[in-house]
């Protein structure tokens, strides 16, 4: 069987991307071209999810929380402990040293031997004795893209962001526990918007997504631990600071050199908004004034729907593995010179990304107090900043997770055994067994007005507002995205999807 393993934790990168390209490059043939959707493993019903799977998602979270707060106590009071931090008699910096060492824990962050725990320290206490409730605050998240179904299942939150939130939730609970202090929470800055110039994400697909992680935070513990904003909103609603922050690109993009643009590289073509690009660009655009040839323009434009996908999936796995050109060659026939000129396009709208990308990551970065909200907030990230020792390096996924990052990916249940985080191109190769896991609507669930009221069999409105639960997911079961996928029987299925969040099983 041929394998592939998660990328290695890369300090000081940029984007974030899966084992895709590892694949496509070392293992070529194993790719299939076309792509293929299982049976499913398993048919849950809304009903199923509310009342089997999420009291225990809710249950693991707390645990992990507890877990946390043993491990932290334990190395400020365990037999010679030795920790970095200072005045630990009086209490409210032994309060701040508790929340710091959350993050000196490999299974948290991802640079928790390089973390400066004292400069942590004194960031928590200073948060903590604000008058503004005390919050972490991190930069991360775009919609999932699929690339043709490679990459992920669809477009939406699924059960990998499932397992991300919860860890941020549980270390919201635990920072509460530890801080004495229920005000704590965390905000999180999606980057949609913020890299939309780069990547053409489209603007209300981005914010859909930031209300589907709203929602499963809210599932998952009691509303407002962890929300869920926009970055460019956030952080660049002054129309001066809009102005100063495009010049800082421009002057970011000119300094670029090739290696900057090759570091991105392939792992942009995997998150560019090729649904989008492509018929753009069809109908005479040119994203990031690169021009598609007309005659790939008139072959794609004879059936959009269909074709779209196809030549998204060509164009970006040539483009990272020449190797294929042969076998999609096979695909087109006689219409080679569709597939060889949406390659070069692909090729040069990546490059272009990737070069914009990076000028705007570099250029926020740069900015006159970027991402600080205040004496109240905690700065976490993502992506490890070498010049930031202070800022803790998360591991959303946990540490088999490694660097991937839940919008990459999809996660696999196997009905033995940990879950595993992979692109649906590398889950399908490395587990033949597996297969979607589905939501249905369940019968007897309310139907929810706008205005979030459930509605009785009459259609008339009841005095309790409606459960999330019933709701939870339903931008799955619309559009048939799965939720995951998994190997075996359907009842051990069950059973390893209540205990993902569990930190004894998950």
């Amino acid at each position: 069987m041929t394998t592939t393993t998660t990328p290695p934790y890369r300090p000081g990168r940029i984007v974030s991307g899966s084992g895709l390209p590892a694949l496509l490059t070392e293992s070529p043939d194993a790719v299939p071209l076309l792509p293929h959707t299982p049976e499913p493993a398993c048919l849950l019903t809304a009903r199923q999810l509310r009342d089997e799977l999420l009291p225990r998602w809710r249950e693991g979270v707390e645990r992990q929380a507890r877990a946390l707060v043993r491990r932290a106590r334990g190395a400020l009071d365990g037999p010679g402990a030795t920790t970095p931090y200072e005045r630990l008699d009086d209490p409210a910096h032994r309060r701040a040293a508790l929340v710091a060492e959350l993050f000196r824990d490999e299974g948290t962050s991802a640079n928790a031997a390089r973390v400066d725990g004292l400069a942590l320290q004194r960031h928590v206490a200073g948060a903590l004795s604000a008058a503004e409730p005390p919050r972490f605050e991190l930069a991360w998240g775009q919609p999932k893209r699929d690339v043709g179904g490679l990459k992920t299942a669809g477009r939406w939150a699924d059960l990998a962001e499932v397992y991300a939130v919860g860890r941020l939730v549980a270390l919201v609970l635990a920072a509460r526990e530890l801080a004495e202090d229920d005000r704590f929470g965390m905000t999180v800055y999606s980057g949609g918007n913020r890299f939309a110039a780069a990547l053409f994400a489209e603007p209300e697909l981005l914010l859909e997504y930031d209300r589907q992680r709203c929602r499963i935070a809210d599932a998952l513990t009691d509303a407002g631990a962890v929300d869920f904003q926009d970055f460019a909103a956030a952080k660049r609603a002054d129309p001066a600071e809009q102005e100063a922050h495009e010049q800082r690109v421009r002057e970011q993009l000119a300094a670029l050199t090739d290696a900057d643009v090759d570091a991105q590289m392939p792992v942009m073509l995997f998150n560019v908004d090729w649904p989008r690009v492509l018929p753009m660009a069809a109908a005479g655009e040119a994203p990031h004034g690169v021009e598609m040839a007309p005659h790939v323009a008139r072959w794609l434009a004879e059936s959009p729907d269909d074709r779209t996908p196809l030549l998204t999936r060509a164009a970006v796995t040539c483009a990272v593995s020449p190797a294929l050109r042969t076998r999609w060659a096979e695909v087109f026939g006689d219409r080679r010179e569709v597939l060889d000129d949406a390659v070069a396009f692909a090729v040069a709208v990546g490059r272009a990304s990737a070069a914009r990308y990076t000028a705007i990551a570099r250029a926020d970065r740069g900015a006159p107090g970027a991402l600080t909200g205040g004496p109240h907030t905690v700065r976490l990230t993502v992506h490890e900043k070498r010049d930031r020792p202070d800022v803790p390096a998360l591991l959303t996924l946990g540490a088999r997770g490694g660097g991937l990052l839940s919008q990459h990916v999809v996660a696999r249940v196997p009905a033995e055994g940990p879950v595993v985080f992979a692109s649906v191109a590398e889950t399908l190769v490395q587990a033949p067994d597996a297969a979607p896991v589905l939501l249905e609507p369940g019968d007897g669930d309310p139907v929810v007005a706008a205005d979030g009221v459930a509605l009785g069999a009459a259609g008339g409105a009841s005095l309790e507002p409606a459960d999330r639960a019933p709701r939870l997911f339903d931008w799955l079961s619309r559009e048939r995205q799965p939720l995951c996928f998994a190997s075996g029987p359907e009842p051990s299925v069950r059973r390893a999807l209540a205990h993902i969040l569990d930190p004894g099983h998950g």
